[in-house]
């Protein structure tokens, strides 16, 4: 992975449908995928919904580039861990714009699981990868859930408007 010198949620002025995008709000987590001891690879990703269903599904837009988008192709796992208030930087970490000796997993307490890995304390969710296909410029990744662990989140953390807010 490599650390960029812009911020990658920041919305361009001249550019619309960014600003479109910024203004409706999204909550805050990192996908993840592989083992903590050998390939693990994770991405920011806000873009996402859970939809209901036999399974409940996840479904969230990863970019084509990342490392995450090549671990996901060869584990067909994935994990889904919502970030809280005090996660900023495990964001940052994982969306390029912040550095991390070591790699990301270093930045925070993270536990291996057996659909990746998972921040400890957070509520996460295992899935089972159905479908990767093109959507723009990202790819839609769409898993079944298997696992779910639910924790008392005080201080959820989106991204609004180019900024963290704790909701």
């Amino acid at each position: 992975m490599s650390i960029h010198s812009a911020n990658p949620f920041a919305d361009p002025i001249n550019e619309p449908a960014r600003q479109l995008r910024g203004r409706l709000g999204a909550r805050v987590t990192v996908w993840a995928a592989g083992d903590l001891d050998g390939d693990a690879a994770g991405l920011t990703v806000s873009s996402m919904m859970v939809v209901p269903g036999d399974p409940w599904r996840v479904t969230g837009l990863v970019n084509v580039d990342s490392d995450l988008a090549e671990v996901i192709a060869g584990t067909r796992r994935v994990t889904v861990t919502l970030l809280d208030g005090s996660d900023e930087e495990i964001s940052d970490t994982f969306s390029g714009a912040l550095p991390s000796l070591g790699g990301p997993f270093r930045r925070g307490d993270w536990l291996d699981s057996p659909w990746g890995p998972h921040l400890a304390g957070r509520t996460w969710a295992g899935a089972q990868i159905e479908e990767t296909r093109p959507l723009g410029w990202l790819n839609q990744v769409t898993g079944a859930l298997r696992e779910v662990g639910i924790t008392d989140a005080a201080a959820p953390l989106h991204h609004i408007r180019g900024r963290y807010r704790v909701l």
